[in-house]
């Protein structure tokens, strides 16, 4: 016997479960991004010399990450001071990762867009828009969302593009399209870094009733 034996309580279904986890499962991977990207744009850029704009960024990362939200205004102090170079690039990244973590998401979108208009980096410039689609998906600001993922070309992006188009169709009760895009980032090899990406699938076809599958 289904668990679920009309389309409506299928739908229902799907729907609180993407309420209970979807944003959760957003946040999330802005947030993995953000560290583990922060810090290997910052071995690109290693610092030859101990200038003051590299003594200034370390005490900006120090502070967001000892003191969170506290620290947010001097960095957005930081960010505005040294658009145009690596430091304010790269701090703007961290904030946004932080403002992620305290559920400041118009914080978190704006230094995202500094960051992405400062960037002369394809593949920098990518990771930033993904990370922006997220947000904005988390915000509910779908057609911004689609638009920005849509700007996102690069062939390595292309497992995560995918999963991400399929959350954006998912919060639009688009099931079956969400279906066919997690489909394609597992076989783009999505799996391999994101094992949650066999959950999303999972979740949708326990929510498809016997023969709506080709």
């Amino acid at each position: 016997m289904d668990i679920y034996n009309t389309e409506e309580q299928q739908l229902d279904a799907l729907k609180r479960w993407w309420q209970e986890y979807g944003k959760a499962i957003i946040l999330g991977s802005v947030i993995g991004l953000g560290g583990l990207f922060g810090w290997r744009y910052y071995q690109s850029h290693q610092i030859e010399t101990r200038s003051a704009g590299a003594e200034a960024f370390e005490q900006i990362s120090q502070r967001l990450a000892a003191q969170g939200s506290a620290a947010f205004a001097e960095a957005s102090a930081f960010v505005e001071q040294n658009k145009g170079n690596n430091y304010g690039e790269l701090a703007a990244l961290l904030l946004a990762g932080e403002a992620v973590r305290a559920n400041e998401l118009v914080l978190a979108q704006q230094q995202l867009e500094l960051a992405l208009a400062g960037t002369k980096d394809a593949a920098l410039g990518d990771t930033i828009r993904l990370r922006l689609v997220r947000v904005l998906l988390a915000r509910n600001e779908l057609a911004a969302a689609q638009a920005r993922l849509d700007e996102v070309k690069g062939e390595a992006f292309a497992a995560l593009r995918s999963e991400i188009q399929g959350d954006l169709f998912l919060a639009q009760d688009r099931r079956d399209a969400a279906r066919d895009a997690y489909r394609a980032a597992l076989d783009a090899g999505g799996a391999s870094d994101n094992p949650g990406l066999q959950l999303k699938l999972d979740h949708l076809a326990v929510s498809v009733e016997p023969g709506d599958e080709e």
